[in-house]
């Protein structure tokens, strides 16, 4: 037999009969009424079933209700009847949500300024008080003055904030415990996360010296395999270490950059220092190597000129090269020493050779484009050469200039 008609046949055996009490109510002679027989209560209850909800029902709920806490229940309200409105669209498709009937919407039109038939500012040069003057050419010209009417100024409708709070300047004690506290809050940070499992515990760091407090009984089991890890747990620390310091480490680009920065001013800076040398005697060649060489090497720019009796060295640039530019004339070179002729050397009775400062200065900009030495025969051919890059006056103050009258 199929297994079809196997369960038809079960569930016929098994069916619930259900009592007509209507029927045995007339037919049954001992029918008592008064009994109160609850007619429900003799049938089989319905089972419960599965009420299936729609898709996002609750979701919708839920930002109803995040809704009116946000924006109270009138607009809640208007949120809920929107949404409805929407929903009922929806469901009648041939109905049109944008054809909901409006009352009609009162606006305050404001009234404009009616225009006058004559400004006011016209008012005292027309005699008649009407544009006619103009054409008539009929004008008080004596109420135009040379001078002009400006308008009252008007405050601001509020008061300008006021400046933001300048940052309170730490002395260098404050500033060293203020980095105390930043390094241990941010260590008391990290020992914190390391609680809560957040990251690695840091691996003990064993040494030979360390090796029995650290490990304990640990350490006799093998001490042979862990001399060697604790030898080979050392060299990656090491080497670790020297790949940090190389990974700081600055480029030659940075490291010429750097270098620059710290022996030269900034070029954008539009300050030029000039500084004005007199010299007795320049013919030595050792000392004219080291005034060229240096003004050079400075990326000073000017000019030495060589003359009988009297020589004359001009630099300009920055504050830094100049400045050490001065400590080589002034202090490092012995002018005294430096003289060619050995008969003036020996002679006590000629003044020694020496090297002043006559002048120093800044200037908009720099007058000469490299630094060059000049061996002039004449006192004119050496003003020329100061004459043709437009600062003649810097060879007649170094001419002019005399110690005594210091």
């Amino acid at each position: 037999m199929p297994r079809v008609n196997i369960n038809k046949q079960k569930k016929e055996a098994f069916q619930i009969i259900k009592p007509d009490l209507d029927a045995s109510a007339q037919s049954n002679p001992y029918f008592d009424e008064g009994m109160g027989i609850n007619k429900t209560k003799l049938l089989r209850p319905k089972r419960m079933t599965f009420q299936f909800v729609e898709e996002g029902k609750w979701s919708k709920e839920a930002e109803m209700i995040k809704f009116k806490s946000q924006f109270g229940e009138a607009q809640a309200k208007e949120l809920k009847m929107k949404q409805s409105q929407l929903a009922k669209a929806k469901a009648d498709p041939d109905s049109n949500p944008n054809l909901i009937a409006v009352g009609v919407r009162l606006t305050k039109e404001k009234k404009k300024e009616e225009i006058p038939e004559i400004e006011w500012w016209d008012k005292p040069i027309l005699p008649s008080g009407s544009y006619d003057d103009v054409a008539n050419v009929k004008l008080n010209m004596d109420r135009i003055t040379i001078y002009i009417e400006h308008p009252l100024p008007i405050e601001p409708p509020a008061e300008p904030a006021p400046p933001p709070p300048q940052p309170l300047k730490l002395t260098k004690k404050e500033q060293k415990k203020l980095r105390t506290q930043r390094r241990l809050a941010k260590e008391r940070d990290r020992q914190e996360m390391i609680r809560q499992g957040l990251i690695e515990p840091p691996k003990p760091k064993i040494k030979m010296s360390n090796l029995m407090k650290v490990l304990g009984s640990e350490a006799t089991q093998d001490p042979t395999k862990l001399e060697m890890e604790i030898r080979s747990a050392a060299a990656e620390r090491e080497q670790a270490h020297v790949d940090r310091n190389i990974a700081r480490k600055l480029t030659p680009a940075e490291r010429r950059e750097k270098k620059e920065r710290r022996l030269f001013d900034d070029p954008n800076t539009l300050e030029t220092l000039v500084s004005v040398y007199k010299i007795k005697d320049l013919s030595h060649p050792q000392t004219r190597f080291k005034v060229d060489v240096n003004a050079q090497e400075n990326r000073l720019t000017g000019c030495a000129v060589i003359s009988d009796g009297v020589s004359v060295v001009v630099v300009e640039g920055g504050r830094k090269p100049v400045k050490r530019y001065g400590k080589l004339m002034l202090k490092r070179i012995n002018w005294a020493a430096a003289v060619t002729n050995e008969d003036e050397a020996e002679d006590s009775d000629a003044p020694a050779n020496s090297c002043v400062l006559v002048w120093q200065g800044s200037v908009a900009k720099p007058s000469f484009n490299r630094f060059l030495v000049h061996q002039c025969r004449s006192e004119a051919a050496a003003r020329k050469v100061f004459a043709d890059a437009g600062v003649p006056h810097y060879w007649d103050l170094a001419i002019n200039y005399s110690e005594e009258l210091l």
